[in-house]
Formats: structure tokens, sequence, C-alpha cells
């Protein structure tokens, strides 16, 4: 039952990776152009391989939001009432922190201050390397 599960799930993302593959596919024989508008792909097909990739990317989009909460359980059991149990260690917070880039800005965020600087600490290295890349490539 599990592994069915799991594989329902990786259906969108199957179906997303073969759009991917097929647009790959139409860019190389001719089919399609692709530009970059800013920082925003953008695909101008002509045939049907196009038109094929562009329909299996957003179906697989779709599936993949419609079908990621298969199998999750829709509501949280009440606790059984019974004998008074010890309490337990509580579990250590969770801590996160992303950088997401905006061209080249990057933006940090993080569930504490600690997580932030560590994240901008990170987004500021990532920054630096792709200015190195950009001008060593610019000088080559």
């Amino acid at each position: 039952m599990v592994v069915l599960v799991r594989a329902i799930q990786l259906a969108g993302p199957a179906v997303l990776i073969a759009g991917l593959v097929t647009l790959a596919l139409a860019v190389a024989r001719g089919e399609a152009s692709l530009y970059l508008i800013v920082v925003i792909p953008v695909v101008v097909g002509t045939g049907p391989l196009a038109f094929l990739g562009i329909l299996l990317v957003f179906a697989g989009f779709i599936l993949t939001f419609l079908l990621w909460s298969v199998g999750r359980p829709q509501s949280i059991p009440e606790p059984v009432e019974g004998p008074a149990l010890a309490p337990a260690e509580a579990p250590p917070a969770r801590r996160w922190g992303g950088v997401v880039f905006l061209g080249p800005i990057p933006l940090v965020f993080g569930s504490d201050p600690q997580m932030t600087r560590m994240m901008l600490v990170l987004g500021a290295i990532l920054f630096l390397a792709l200015l190195g890349l950009t001008i060593a490539l610019l000088l080559a």
C-alpha cells in the first residue's frame, strides 16, 4: 500500500520532468525557442512537440499539487484517556532558514536570529561566487 501511495505521489513530478524533456527536445529540433526575460524562462513554440511539452509541464504541476496529499491522514485523532504518564522531554525546537535569489539580490529568512544570520552569510557567499563566475566568464 505504501509503495502504491508513493508511486501515485511521484506521478506529478514524473509528468513534469517528461514535459521538460519534451520541451528540450522541441528546442533541439527547432520547434521551440527559449528566452530568458529578466529571470523568467519563456518558451515560444511552433510545433506539436512544443505544445505537448507545455501541456505536460502544466499537467505535472497540477498533478503534483493534487496528488501530494494522497495517503496522509485528514485529521489528528483525539488522545485516549488513560493513566497519567510521566511527561517526556520536549523534542528540540526545529530551526529553519533559507535564501531566495531575486536576480542577483539574496532574500534571507529564518526561524530565529541566529539561523537568519547563517542564511545571510550563505547568501553573501553565493552572491560573491556568482559575481566571481560572471567576471571570470566576461574576461575569458
